[in-house]
């Protein structure tokens, strides 16, 4: 199979496994506890039109990826980077991607029931301040963009660069929106952990 049709079956299976897991995950924590582990803020704030970028991109490239089985020649209006449609990259992209989303689902594990879409200042979550979190304030949205960066080196194009500049802003509103609400709700505590921990890698 040449790499374009092997990252072609991958990124539509991809995503409709991202789309099972998380629907999965937070289908059974609402019937567990009764209400959503989702938090899209109020309508009109950075923290609504960062998770509605989100939502629909994330709709809008699971149709792309399963229109391309069935319609190949979908590629072209696309506008695809001849430049970088390299066997290489192709599949570079795809390690970039399974790397970054089984990363992400260990987080998951780790963060246990602490874990939230967005964040509100009446959750009952604890600081997590172990583990990758140790590293990293934000060690799920560094994989998160991380995988956008896959997906456009697996698929090269004009419209996974727009969702790279997209999902890049919508990822760094975020994290300034939830460490607001975080310092609010865990004050000193907080404070302390970001003082020795960066929020991305490297140095506070």
């Amino acid at each position: 199979m040449a790499a374009a049709d092997f990252a072609r079956w991958f990124l539509a299976l991809f995503f409709v496994g991202v789309a099972s897991f998380y629907t999965v995950r937070i289908l059974f924590w609402t019937r567990r506890t009764g209400s959503s582990p989702v938090h899209s803020g109020t309508p009109g704030s950075v923290h609504f039109a960062t998770h509605l970028a989100f939502r629909v991109f994330r709709v809008l490239i699971l149709a792309v990826c399963l229109a391309r089985l069935f319609w190949p020649p979908l590629d072209r209006f696309l506008l695809p980077f001849a430049t970088f449609w390299h066997p290489a990259i192709l599949l570079a992209g795809c390690c970039v991607l399974a790397v970054s989303f089984a990363t992400i689902i260990a987080f998951h594990f780790h963060m246990g029931e602490s874990w939230r879409s967005g964040t509100r200042a009446e959750d009952g979550t604890r600081l997590i301040t172990t583990g990758p979190y140790a590293v990293s304030r934000n060690p799920m949205m560094l994989c998160v963009m991380a995988a956008q960066v896959g997906l456009f080196l697996a698929l090269p194009t004009a419209f996974t660069l727009i969702c790279l500049v997209v999902g890049v802003w919508a990822v760094l509103a975020q994290v300034n929106v939830e460490e607001r609400l975080l310092h609010a709700r865990f004050g000193a505590d907080y404070d302390a952990y970001a003082s020795r921990t960066p929020r991305w890698l490297g140095t506070p």
